[in-house]
C-alpha cells in the first residue's frame, strides 16, 4: 500500500511539475517583424509614400491589427500619419 502511495504522490508531483513549465512557455511570446515598432513595409507601400511625400524621413513604421501600415514622420516640421494598405493605397492622413 505505502509503495502505492509513494508512486501515486510521485506522479501527482511529475504532473504539477510538468504542467507549471508548459504554462510558463505559454506565456512568453516571442519578439517578431510584426509586433516590432521598426517593421519594413512592402514595397507598394513605400513606393506610394514616396511618391505622395518625397524624401520626407519616416520616424517609424507600425504594422496595424488589421493588415495596414501606417507611417509616422515629419513634414514641414509638422508630426503626420499615413496609413496605408498592403497594396499602397492612402487610406488615411492625419496630423500627429
Amino acid at each position: 500500500m505505502k509503495k502505492i502511495m509513494i508512486a501515486s504522490t510521485s506522479l501527482l508531483m511529475m504532473a504539477v511539475l510538468f504542467t507549471s513549465n508548459a504554462t510558463a512557455a505559454v506565456i512568453v511570446k516571442p519578439v517578431t517583424e510584426k509586433n516590432s515598432v521598426m517593421a519594413t513595409p512592402p514595397p507598394a507601400v513605400k513606393a506610394a509614400f514616396t511618391a505622395r511625400f518625397g524624401n520626407a524621413p519616416v520616424r517609424e513604421w507600425k504594422l496595424r491589427s488589421n493588415g495596414n501600415w501606417r507611417a509616422h514622420f515629419l513634414r514641414n516640421g509638422v508630426a503626420w500619419e499615413a496609413t496605408y494598405t498592403v497594396t499602397g493605397v492612402l487610406v488615411k492622413l492625419e496630423r500627429d
